[in-house]
């Protein structure tokens, strides 16, 4: 599991297909779950999405190696954040 510090994460995308249409889905289900708001943010661009937006997940282009940084806002913050650096620690379960 992921260290959460302040209520945000830093996590590295392991699958060798990036981060691309199946774990973005998985992502927006695991961010629904919690009573949350998450965001991440591509270290190296700058370029934010919302873990509630497929599309913003996939609009940030992370390929096999770019670093992220989950940041989230709520009740269940921290829950959320560890579900989801997990779901990127196990490689997108590839």
């Amino acid at each position: 599991m992921a260290a959460v510090q302040d209520n945000a994460v830093e996590v590295t995308v392991k699958s060798p297909l990036g981060l691309h249409g199946r774990p973005a889905a998985h992502i927006v289900k695991l961010a629904s779950s919690f009573n949350a708001d998450v965001t991440v943010r591509n270290i190296e661009s700058g370029e934010v999405g919302n873990c509630a937006s497929i599309l913003s997940l996939l609009v940030l282009a992370a390929n096999q190696g770019t670093h992220l940084l989950l940041s989230a806002t709520g009740a269940d913050a921290a829950a959320a954040l560890s579900a989801i650096a997990d779901f990127f620690a196990s490689g997108f379960n590839e």
